[in-house]
């Protein structure tokens, strides 16, 4: 990255799930001009709707009725050739963001910083398919996203300091405070945090106590606003699943082998609020 002055003006989201939604939302009342991209055209049209929604009432709330947000929606990567970041919000696939990062270097200038919301992935893997390594960085946002006050910024071996001090600056420009991580499986958040959950799960696995018993103890005894067995619900346990999975072969900790009640619940499509079942039940 050549230009040292550079300022985040146009961000690109790419993916317009949950993540890829809340961030392009939290990018647009912070007043950046935001191209959201998505193959699947339908699942696109949706979020845009969502989106516009929330940020309608988010401004009458703020007490600015009048405000005005740039939001272009598209399916073609082409679309994103003239931002200045891009964040990936895209599957928990290796593969699939390895791909995703290699097409679009093809299309950015080389001053384009390319962000992954990965929540585990290294970043040294996602970036070993790229030219431009220095500008390959982790930005992981925290569900809700326009919400959550957090962000792990993740360098890898080969970002440059630029990238990381642009993307700092970025993230307290969303009003969040941006952690500084380094590029290992979980990083800080995900690493300490998933082995309570694995713990819980083996705990309800062995008849130890109820679910609710459970999430009542954790929740009262710690003061947190959920239990473990609901926050496993509400991050995914697909996405719990596979991060597990990543991290005991990086790391061959224990704490990481994902008990077998889990793996039942994600082999049934169960995987937590997204599909209304996961250790509890939902109505949408």
């Amino acid at each position: 990255m050549s230009n040292t002055g550079k300022a985040i003006s146009t961000v690109g989201v790419v993916g317009s799930g949950i993540m890829g939604s809340g961030i392009a939302q939290l990018c647009a009342q912070s007043g950046y001009r935001v191209i959201l991209h998505d193959v699947n055209q339908g699942s696109l049209e949706k979020a845009h709707e969502r989106i516009q929604e929330r940020l309608g009432k988010w401004a009458e709330k703020q007490g600015e009725q009048t405000k005005t947000f740039e939001i272009i929606v598209g399916n073609n990567l082409e679309d994103l050739a003239n931002t200045d970041i891009i964040i990936e919000a895209i599957s928990e696939q290796l593969e699939a963001k390895q791909q995703l990062f290699s097409k679009l270097e093809q299309v950015v200038s080389q001053n384009t910083i390319l962000a992954s919301n990965t929540s585990g992935i290294l970043i040294s893997k996602i970036a070993s398919v790229c030219e431009h390594r220095d500008r390959i960085i982790g930005t992981h946002f925290f569900n809700p996203a326009p919400i959550m006050p957090l962000i792990e910024v993740i360098h890898g071996p080969e970002t440059s300091r630029q990238t990381k001090e642009i993307v700092i600056e970025f993230a307290k420009s969303l009003n969040k405070k941006p952690v500084e991580v380094q590029d290992v499986p979980g990083f800080v958040v995900n690493r300490i945090i998933t082995p309570m959950l694995n713990e819980a799960m083996q705990t309800l696995e062995a008849g130890i106590a109820t679910r609710e018993d459970i999430d009542q103890a954790i929740k009262l005894s710690m003061n947190h606003p959920m239990g473990p067995l609901q926050l496993a619900d509400y991050i995914g346990l697909d996405t719990l699943l596979h991060f597990m999975e990543t991290a005991y072969v990086e790391t061959g900790k224990e704490s990481f082998k994902p008990s077998q009640l889990l793996k039942d619940l994600v082999s049934a499509g169960s995987v937590g609020i997204k599909s209304g079942k996961g250790f509890y039940e939902y109505s949408h």
